[in-house]
């Protein structure tokens, strides 16, 4: 990848205003609603994406562009339902969510991988060692993901995409990445210039070093039994496109190929026997309910 091809990087600043501390990019942060960042998120004209009890996402429209805002409260649902009380923990005393998401998207955008422009991480608490909320704000970014594009396309052209797919992931992994939760529909395609964007990087991490390949290799096979629920059968046309690609891209040996092209497939066959049919039986179910 040449230095023009690479993507622009955010200069972080730090960024603290009514109790949030964390960064902003340096482009955004005069911005006049981050100065009251409760009263923006409570905006009347905000879209609301998605209400949880663990989180909220919004869409807001300001002078620079569309922006995403995604408002934590707790890892997950059960936390704040349950009220776990060691996750309850864990989330008070761990480094902010929001803060690390944006750091992480910064350095896959100076590794040269793609994700919508981080803008603000912050946190704020009640108090020194308070409950902690998070928020994460990022650029609006209009691509189509990987799992429409293959709703449209013919087989050569699927197969065509998903090679891209392979490779750009490859090379992610190469440097020493792995997505938190890599899907179909967590990532966008730019059919233009061929790349790859990584969408819902919550989970997203940089090693210090090579990773396991364990965790990396979760990533494969995350991507691969999704490509069965869109298939809509235990059909490995897709699954065998994607991984070919990625197993290539690598300087393993043809040995070392098989042996994981093997544990991915064991591993989405087990999956899909187990529970195949019940999962895409419930995507229907919430596509006729859309």
């Amino acid at each position: 990848m040449t230095s023009s091809d690479r993507p622009t990087t955010p200069t972080p600043v730090a960024f603290q205003t009514h109790g949030w501390r964390g960064w902003v990019h340096a482009d955004w942060q005069e911005l006049p609603a981050f100065q009251n960042i409760d009263a923006w998120l409570q905006e009347a004209n905000a879209e609301t994406i998605l209400e949880l009890p663990c989180r909220r996402i919004t869409r807001h429209q300001t002078e620079r562009g569309a922006l995403y805002a995604k408002y934590m409260r707790a890892k997950n649902d059960s936390v704040i339902k349950n009220r776990e009380l060691f996750n309850l923990i864990r989330w008070t005393v761990l480094p902010s969510r929001g803060q690390r998401i944006f750091l992480t998207c910064n350095a896959m955008l100076q590794h040269g991988h793609y994700c919508p422009q981080p803008v603000l991480g912050a946190r704020r608490r009640r108090g020194p060692w308070g409950y902690p909320h998070e928020l994460f704000v990022s650029a609006e970014l209009i691509q189509p993901t990987v799992e429409e594009l293959l709703q449209t396309y013919d087989a050569p052209n699927r197969a065509e995409l998903l090679a891209h797919c392979a490779t750009q992931l490859q090379r992610f992994h190469s440097d020493h990445f792995v997505h938190g939760d890599f899907l179909p529909r967590n990532a966008c395609f730019d059919t233009a210039s061929k790349r790859l964007f990584y969408l819902d990087n919550d989970r997203t991490r940089l090693w210090p070093c090579r990773p396991p390949f364990a965790s990396q290799r979760r990533n494969l096979a995350q991507f691969c039994y999704n490509l069965l629920l869109q298939a809509e059968g235990y059909d490995l046309t897709m699954p065998n496109a994607f991984l070919n690609a990625y197993l290539q891209a690598t300087a393993w040996s043809e040995k070392r190929r098989q042996a994981e092209y093997q544990r991915v497939i064991a591993h989405i066959t087990t999956r899909w026997r187990r529970f195949g049919e019940k999962e895409l039986a419930r995507l229907k179910r919430l596509a006729e309910q859309a």
